[in-house]
């Protein structure tokens, strides 16, 4: 019978906190488990596309890389580093390593998307040669227990003239394409991950039996409409007319499509954007929409 060696044991120290966490978390949230057997799997399989950093046996880094199809130029990194590492050369090596496999697929960038929050425990993407391009927020309305009041705003609109009604049979009407033509040019896009807006609205995941207008008498002048994705749904075009915006309009139309999903089932309304988009901001704010930290996308070249 073969005898293992017997372990070593000693009282924990500082030293072992990052190594430590992953066997803290493996029979507790965050599923450090699930998604161990899961990257277990991955690198099982032919170019997978992650590699490692080693020094004296031990594990120092993960750099990832990724060449989706509908980014035909763009090469996307990841980083994850030992926090003993990021201030030596491991990045560099292991950005190294993926660069030359992006070069051989043909793809002249670089791209890394990173939560604002967790900047803190990579390195300096700066320093490593990459630039910020755009930041986007995330967050949302967690439908199963979201609730905010709309009553007095909703009064103060019926006073003003505006009525809000079900967008569905009029998914097709002209004057709504007029409309999204209107304001379609204010949408907020960045190369390559955000994409100018579609000509149109006859998108095949749009949800429009929780879609809502808003009229001023027999005008057409506002609409929210959410789509389906990997997110149940989320707010794909909130639209009110130039002439009738600072009323209350947006916010009103949102919380209708929030509770036309709930009604439904649905438990979570994504509610991503950008923090310029103020107005819109604004809106997700008054009705208690959970915002999160920025994702901050960066490129380099390759």
């Amino acid at each position: 019978m073969t005898h293992l060696a017997e372990s070593a044991i000693r009282t924990a120290e500082a030293r072992d906190a990052y190594l430590a966490a992953p066997l803290h978390n493996a029979t507790q949230e965050p599923h450090f488990r699930r998604t161990a057997e899961q990257l277990g799997q991955t690198f099982s399989k032919a170019g997978h596309g992650y590699v490692i950093s080693e020094t004296a046996g031990r594990i120092t880094g993960l750099a990832s890389l990724w060449l989706p199809d509908f980014h035909p130029t763009h090469a996307w990194v990841g980083l994850s580093l030992h926090p003993d590492h990021l201030a030596d050369d491991t990045a560099r090596q292991l950005l190294a390593s993926q660069q030359e496999n992006a070069r051989a697929a043909g793809r002249p960038h670089l791209w890394l998307s990173v939560r604002e929050d967790y900047l803190p425990h990579l390195p300096d993407l700066s320093a490593l040669g990459f630039r910020e391009v755009h930041r986007t927020f995330g967050g949302g309305f967690h439908l199963n227990t979201w609730q905010a009041s709309t009553r007095q705003l909703d009064t103060s609109l019926r006073e003003q003239g505006y009525t809000l009604t079900p967008a569905q049979k009029f998914q097709h009407d002209p004057r709504l394409q007029a409309l999204y033509e209107l304001t379609r040019n204010d949408k907020i896009s960045a190369a390559p991950t955000i994409p100018e807006a579609s000509d149109t609205l006859t998108d095949g995941d749009a949800l429009w039996n929780a879609a809502w207008l808003a009229w001023h008498g027999e005008t057409l002048v506002g609409l929210a409409l959410p789509e389906k994705s990997c997110l149940d749904a989320w707010n794909a075009v909130l639209i009110v007319h130039p002439q009738h915006r600072r009323r209350g309009l947006a916010t009103a139309l949102l919380a209708q499509v929030a509770r036309t999903l709930q009604s439904q089932g649905i438990t979570f309304l994504n509610t991503a954007g950008s923090q310029r988009d103020a107005a819109y901001l604004g809106v997700l704010r008054r009705l208690g929409a959970n915002i999160e930290p920025d994702w901050i996308a960066w490129e380099r070249e390759a």
